[in-house]
């Protein structure tokens, strides 16, 4: 256990340590939603981060005590890792585009008397001030997009899918068979620019690298301040190749876990009828990714930085400091893991539990061996070769195929 207590040199007290985990996380976490706030809620947020991580930092003890150099310099990094943790959420992307539609809804069957019943779309809200409100109206059951009748089998992603792919993308009026009040009636809806899957626009991994920086940035300020290196994130030099080996075993590891945990949710998701609107945010997602332009190479060469960056934070920062706040490494490997598959909704409810349990088993292999390279380089592999499959399956066109067609 002696790599054990070489994580735990110098360990901060139980409040630090817990203030330093959220902060931490809040910092991972708000760009993703900073550019959809106004400027005076950016404000504050940044300001409130800013005097939380200064109090962590303390430069004023350095300064007091003559350092005045150290008291500087904390400052002007802490700034930097804070500027560049939040650059995304200011100068990044814009607010987030309004639903193209602006309606919620829920299936129903018609027919009945000797009749053949089919599912159809009936609207249960419609969003004040957004596309669909004057022309469209709760209660009215759509029949038909752009004259093509909705699927029987799963009517409301058939229905999300004409509105999100209506127009190629662009602006475009969309045209609905409507059941109004037992009559049958022609609505047309002008509709804005579909959105892309969030953090997967052209030019988001420029700043997501960036943001990954900052990050990493923050946690060495950290760690310095309580006295602490490298070592306590699981990192030296120490062993590397060989720890780098360990890697590929690991990430062979990653997909057995993976597939694991797919199979139990893909009946869940069937038996609780998710399997449509999981699949449609794959689709967004991978969509997304699709589009960022990049090729395999520089996806690799992004993910040895983001990947990297994710696993310091949330295995060799996090799960440590977690250590102290609960007193157990399982329990924090676990608190962890929850926290990393909630970075993931993006993806779909399930991909939520898929992404904890994949946070869990790095956790455990890194608890195993308390040491980190060899965990970093499995998830940058794992995401590497996941984002190789969906390049090679749009291209193929088998993308649309398996994520694009409602089920039968």
């Amino acid at each position: 256990m002696q790599d054990a207590e070489r994580l735990r040199e110098n360990a901060p007290s139980r409040q630090r340590a817990l203030a330093e985990a959220l902060l931490v996380l809040v910092t991972v976490f708000i760009p993703a939603n900073l550019a959809a706030l106004g400027m005076v809620p950016r404000l504050a947020v940044t300001g409130i981060l800013s005097a939380w991580g200064l109090l962590l930092l303390r430069p004023w003890a350095d300064w007091r005590s003559g350092q005045k150099v150290r008291a500087i310099g904390c400052v002007l990094l802490f700034g930097l890792a804070l500027g560049a943790s939040l650059a995304s959420g200011w100068l990044g992307e814009g607010p987030v585009p309004r639903p193209r539609l602006g309606v919620r809804h829920t299936s129903v069957s018609l027919g009945g008397d000797g009749q053949t019943a089919r599912r159809v779309v009936e609207l249960t809200h419609v969003e004040p001030g957004l596309p669909a409100d004057g022309l469209l109206e709760v209660g009215d059951r759509i029949l038909a997009v752009d004259g093509e009748a909705l699927s029987s089998s799963d009517p409301e992603l058939d229905f999300q899918n004409h509105i999100r792919e209506a127009g190629g993308g662009a602006s475009a009026d969309v045209h609905f068979t409507v059941e109004r009040k037992g009559e049958t009636r022609e609505v047309t809806v002008h509709v804005g620019p579909a959105q892309n899957a969030g953090p997967f626009k052209r030019g988001a991994m420029l700043w997501l690298c960036i943001r990954a920086l900052g990050v990493c940035l923050l946690v060495a300020l950290l760690l310095w301040r309580d006295g602490q290196g490298p070592a306590q994130l699981g990192l030296g030099r120490a062993g590397l190749g060989r720890e780098l080996l360990i890697g590929i075993p690991v990430l062979f590891g990653a997909y057995a876990v993976h597939l694991a945990v797919s199979l139990p949710l893909a009946a869940l998701a069937a038996y609780f009828k998710l399997a449509g609107k999981e699949a449609l945010a794959r689709k967004e997602v991978a969509t997304g990714l699709v589009e960022m332009g990049l090729g395999v190479p520089a996806f690799a060469a992004a993910m040895v930085l983001v990947a990297g960056f994710e696993e310091l934070t949330f295995r060799g920062f996090l799960v440590p400091r977690l250590r102290v706040v609960l007193g157990h490494w399982h329990a924090a490997v676990l608190v962890s893991a929850v926290l990393f598959g909630l970075g993931h909704f993006y993806e779909g409810t399930l991909a939520v539990v898929q992404t904890a349990v994949l946070g869990a088993y790095f956790g455990f292999i890194f608890i195993s061996r308390f040491r980190l390279p060899s965990v970093m380089l499995a998830h940058a592999g794992f995401n590497t070769i996941n984002f190789a499959l969906m390049l090679w399956l749009q291209r193929s066109g088998l993308l649309e195929k398996l994520t694009g067609q409602p089920p039968p």
